[in-house]
C-alpha cells in the first residue's frame, strides 16, 4: 500500500524535529563538560547518533548548532525559574526569587548552570544571557519601588549596569561552591541589589525569609 502524503510528511516532519533535538542535545552536552565549538563535527554526530551529513540540514555550521544550544539552555533556564515564581507576583517579589534561584542554580540544576556559565554563553557578543534577563526583572522591581523616577534616568540606567555585572560574578563564582554557600551568596546578592534599589529592610527581610526554591 503507497504511503498517503499527509503522512509521510508527518513522519519525515516528526523525524527531523527528533534529529534537530539529538543534535542540541549532544552540543548541550559537551557544552557541560567544558567543550566548545572546536569539537568535530564526527563528534558531534556520533553523539548524537545521527548521520554524518544531518548536522547541515538544520544549521549551517557547528556555530550555530552552538548558539542555538545554548539559546534553548537559556530557555529552559527561564521556564524553569518561572515555574517556581506564582504567577501575580509582584515585580520585587518576582526579582528577588529569581535572583535567589539563579544564584543556586549550579546545585538546582547543574545541566544548565554549565551551559550558562561557559564562556561561548557569556561571551561579549552575546547580548542576551542569564544576567541581562534578570536586569530586565530588576528595572521592573525598580519602578515599583521607585516610581516617581523616569524610566529614561541615567540613575536607573546605572543601577541595571551595575545589578548585570554583579549577577554575572556571582554566577560565575557560585559554580564552584558547596550548596549552602552558594545560597548563602546567592541571598547575600539578592539583599544588596534590593538595597541598590530602595527597598525597605522590613520587606527585604520578609523576601528572603522565604523558602529558596519556593513551595510549588
Amino acid at each position: 500500500m503507497v504511503e498517503q502524503p499527509a503522512i509521510a510528511a508527518s513522519r519525515n516532519s516528526r523525524r527531523r524535529t527528533r534529529t534537530r533535538s539529538a543534535l542540541l542535545r549532544a552540543a548541550q552536552e559537551i557544552l557541560a563538560e567544558g567543550g566548545d565549538a572546536h569539537v568535530s563535527v564526527q563528534a558531534l554526530t556520533d553523539r548524537a547518533d545521527v548521520a554524518f551529513g544531518s548536522l547541515y540540514n538544520h544549521f549551517e555550521s557547528k556555530h550555530d548548532l552552538f548558539d542555538a544550544a545554548i539559546a534553548d539552555a537559556f530557555e529552559q533556564y527561564v521556564a524553569w525559574r518561572d515555574a517556581h515564581t506564582p504567577g501575580g507576583t509582584d515585580a520585587v517579589t518576582r526579582f528577588a526569587t529569581n535572583v535567589r534561584l539563579t544564584g543556586r542554580l549550579a546545585s538546582l540544576r547543574p545541566d544548565l548552570a554549565h551551559i550558562l556559565t561557559h564562556p561561548l554563553a557569556v561571551s561579549a557578543e552575546r547580548p542576551a544571557g542569564i544576567a541581562a534577563r534578570l536586569s530586565h526583572d530588576l528595572l521592573a522591581a525598580l519602578h515599583e519601588i521607585r516610581a516617581d523616577i523616569p524610566a529614561t534616568s541615567d540613575d536607573h540606567h546605572i543601577t541595571v549596569i551595575a545589578a548585570a555585572g554583579a549577577i554575572a560574578a556571582v554566577l560565575r563564582a557560585a559554580a564552584h561552591l558547596d550548596p549552602p554557600d552558594q545560597a548563602r551568596l546567592a541571598d547575600h546578592l539578592t539583599r544588596d541589589l534590593l538595597r541598590m534599589i530602595g527597598a525597605s529592610e522590613a520587606l527585604i527581610t520578609d523576601l528572603l525569609a522565604t523558602a529558596c526554591p519556593p513551595p510549588r
